[in-house]
């Protein structure tokens, strides 16, 4: 077997344990059930919001070390966060232990960006596509388990929403365990790469290098400024920008949808009386239609626009929001995750289409991530700790950004289009006058 496919099968175990999450469908029926005395205002406001800001705040110390560490101690990293998490949600009451949970969930979330960015710097660049692929169908295989067992579990009574945190603990022991299989990382994207290495130690074939090696302090200089020279060649390029301004905009909107979903399916049910508890069945249908979605988005990404995607999210979310039905609201989320993966999946590609050195695949996504937790810290400042929206009114006002960011999305698109053929036009006219 290849050492690539080894590779790549290890890491695709360790994100489909890491995935494997039953607890998370029904994770806020947990918190705000007889194991806890807190209130739903105590959940969306003064729990929730702590792992939005760790988030964003660790992502960005996670970013810079992960390539100089080399990837692995920080992929166990993630496993031992993971472990953190629910083994506080497990043996601890308190708000305040719920709020350090909070803390220890956005390392969990922060590291990830060690897990999808590994493989570019263990495996040769021709097998990128083909590995990203592997390790994102991996973790959607996880999701997509952890939301069928979760749903059956609680249906047929043998398990209520503490107990699940018992398998989602297991799976993160497994996880990490399994991480410490992963192969080490010999050359770095930023930090201790190859040339370095290689010019550090020999001159020519036979003969030692007379020259000291590098020090850290010149190490993070040099990294740096290439770092600062492949992020300034990509986002020179306009298409780039765009894209990525897209990638990050449905990024924040998605996470926020997410985040506070469970909230509002519990103020439907207590509106219209409806005691239904099928979120594991609904994660599970949004993961699989979601791959669906980006299956779809790398064959056709040519044939359909992004903007009629975001409008129709838009829709989706209000629509989930409006109608007093939780099983509208089941659907409504169900095509916003779809439309989700698909416009994310479409946006990556298009990105990746417009970067030439192998070195930015990495760096541009993470830098995109860090921009769409940016922007979702932002939603969650405004919406819920400034202006403290009801759970109706915050999912109105996203609704509603989704369709801003259509229209923004179409117009630029009507801009560049009539750019394109005003050039067109004129090199016709050009070539005409030579002739």
């Amino acid at each position: 077997m290849e050492d690539w496919i080894k590779v790549t099968l290890v890491l695709c175990l360790f994100g489909a344990l890491k995935e494997i999450r039953p607890s998370e469908p029904f994770v806020s029926e947990f918190l705000i059930g007889e194991w806890r005395d807190i209130t739903e205002d105590q959940l969306n406001r003064d729990v929730y919001p702590i792992g939005t800001y760790s988030y964003l705040a660790l992502l960005v110390v996670v970013f810079l070390i992960t390539d100089f560490l080399r990837f692995k101690p920080v992929i166990i990293l993630s496993g031992l966060s993971g472990i953190a998490v629910y083994a506080i949600l497990l043996w601890t009451t308190s708000l305040e232990w719920l709020q350090a949970s909070q803390f220890f969930y956005g390392l969990y979330m922060a590291t990830d960006v060690a897990y999808l960015t590994y493989i570019y710097a263990k495996v040769d660049s021709s097998r990128f596509p083909i590995v990203s692929s592997y390790t994102r169908i991996a973790a959607l295989a996880g999701r997509f388990i952890s939301g069928v067992t979760a749903q059956l579990l609680v249906h047929y009574g043998l398990m209520d929403y503490r107990e699940l945190n018992y398998i989602t603990f297991a799976a993160q022991i497994l996880a990490t365990f399994w991480a410490l299989w992963l192969p080490p990382v010999q050359f770095g994207i930023y930090f201790h790469r190859k040339s370095q290495i290689n010019s550090e130690q020999l001159t020519d074939a036979n003969k030692p290098a007379p020259t000291e090696k590098q020090t850290f302090h010149q190490n993070v200089v040099e990294a740096s400024s290439l770092i600062g020279r492949h992020a300034r060649a990509a986002y020179s390029r306009p298409r780039v920008i765009a894209w990525s301004a897209l990638y990050a905009a449905s990024l924040a909107l998605f996470v926020q949808v997410q985040i506070y979903m469970q909230l509002l399916w519990r103020q439907i049910q207590d509106v219209t009386g409806q005691q239904v508890a099928y979120n594991g069945a609904v994660e599970a249908a949004q993961t699989l239609l979601g791959a669906g979605g980006a299956f779809i988005a790398s064959l056709f990404s040519k044939a359909v626009l992004p903007a009629p995607a975001a409008a129709a999210q838009g829709v989706a979310v209000f629509v989930a929001t409006f109608v007093p039905d939780v099983f509208v609201s089941y659907a409504g989320y169900i095509v916003m995750g779809t439309l989700f993966h698909y416009t994310i999946t479409l946006a990556s590609a298009k990105i990746a289409s417009q970067l030439c050195d192998e070195s930015c695949f990495g760096l541009i996504f993470g830098i995109n991530t860090l921009l769409g937790t940016g922007l979702q810290s932002i939603l969650t400042a405004v919406l819920i700790q400034s202006l403290v929206l009801s759970i109706y009114s915050q999912y109105y006002v996203i609704s509603g950004l989704l369709v801003v960011l259509a229209i923004f999305w179409l117009l630029g698109w009507i801009m560049n289009s009539c750019r394109q053929m005003e050039t067109v036009n004129i090199n016709s006219q050009f070539d005409g006058s030579k002739s």
